[in-house]
C-alpha cells in the first residue's frame, strides 16, 4: 500500500488521503476540521448587532497569538526569516495599530511552544495561519457590508484584515513538503493542532479578561 494511501494520526483511526500535490494540505485539513470547527463556532456568523464586539474579540485574540508566535520565533533562534516569520510579523504589526485604534484593553501573553521547528511543523502552523487569512478576509465583507469598517466611518479599525488581500493571486507557500512520510506529517499536524489550541487559549483568555478572571497560561 502506498505510504500515502491511509495515514494513522495521533490518537485518531486512519483517514484515507490520495497523493498528489496536495496531499499534506487535505491531511491537515482532514484531521483539524474538528479544531478548526470549534474556534469558529465561538465567532458565529459576524451578523447582528454585536457584530463590532465579535469583531474587537476577534482582533484581540489574533493579537495575543501573535505575540505568542512571534515570541516563540524569537526564543527558538531561528537563523533565517522564513515567510512564515516574515508573515507573522506583519500581521502583529497591523494587529498593534488595530489595537491602539481601537484603544483595546488586552489580556496578558499567553505562551505557544512545539519541541521542533522544521520543515513540518512550519508548514503546520502555515497551514493554520494560511486559513485565519481566509477568515479574515470573510469577516472583511461582513463588516463592510455592515457599515462598520473604520474606512466608512465605523469604529472597526482593519489594518489586519485589509492585510489579508495582499496575497490575491498567489499561491499557499510552506504547506507542502514533498515525499512527506508518515512522521511528516504526523509532525506537521501536531503543530497543525497546537496552533489551533493557542488560538484557543486565547480567546479563553480574552473572555476571561472581560469578566475580570483570566485563566492560567
Amino acid at each position: 500500500m502506498n505510504e500515502f494511501a491511509a495515514i494513522r494520526t495521533i490518537g485518531s483511526t486512519a483517514i484515507s488521503t490520495p497523493p498528489g500535490p496536495d496531499a499534506l494540505r487535505s491531511f491537515l485539513r482532514d484531521h483539524t476540521a474538528e479544531s478548526h470547527a470549534r474556534l469558529d463556532n465561538r465567532f458565529g456568523a459576524f451578523a447582528g448587532p454585536r457584530t463590532v464586539e465579535s469583531y474587537r474579540r476577534f482582533v484581540a485574540m489574533n493579537l495575543l497569538a501573535h505575540r505568542a508566535l512571534s515570541a516563540f520565533f524569537t526564543d527558538a533562534r531561528v537563523s533565517a526569516a522564513t515567510p512564515l516569520q516574515t508573515s507573522v510579523r506583519t500581521n502583529l504589526m497591523h494587529l498593534e495599530a488595530d489595537r491602539a485604534a481601537m484603544d483595546l484593553d488586552c489580556a496578558t501573553a499567553c505562551e505557544f511552544f512545539v519541541e521542533t521547528l522544521g520543515a513540518a511543523e512550519i508548514a503546520g502552523l502555515t497551514y493554520v495561519l494560511d486559513g485565519s487569512r481566509l477568515g479574515a478576509r470573510f469577516i472583511h465583507r461582513r463588516l463592510e457590508k455592515a457599515g462598520a469598517l473604520d474606512s466608512q466611518g465605523g469604529e472597526a479599525s482593519a489594518r489586519f484584515l485589509r492585510s489579508a488581500f495582499d496575497r490575491d493571486g498567489a499561491g499557499p507557500h510552506g504547506i507542502e513538503t514533498p515525499g512527506a512520510d508518515v512522521e511528516t506529517k504526523e509532525r506537521a499536524l501536531a503543530a497543525a493542532l497546537a496552533t489551533f489550541a493557542l488560538f484557543e487559549r486565547c480567546l479563553d483568555r480574552i473572555v476571561a479578561h472581560e469578566v475580570g478572571k483570566e485563566p492560567s497560561r
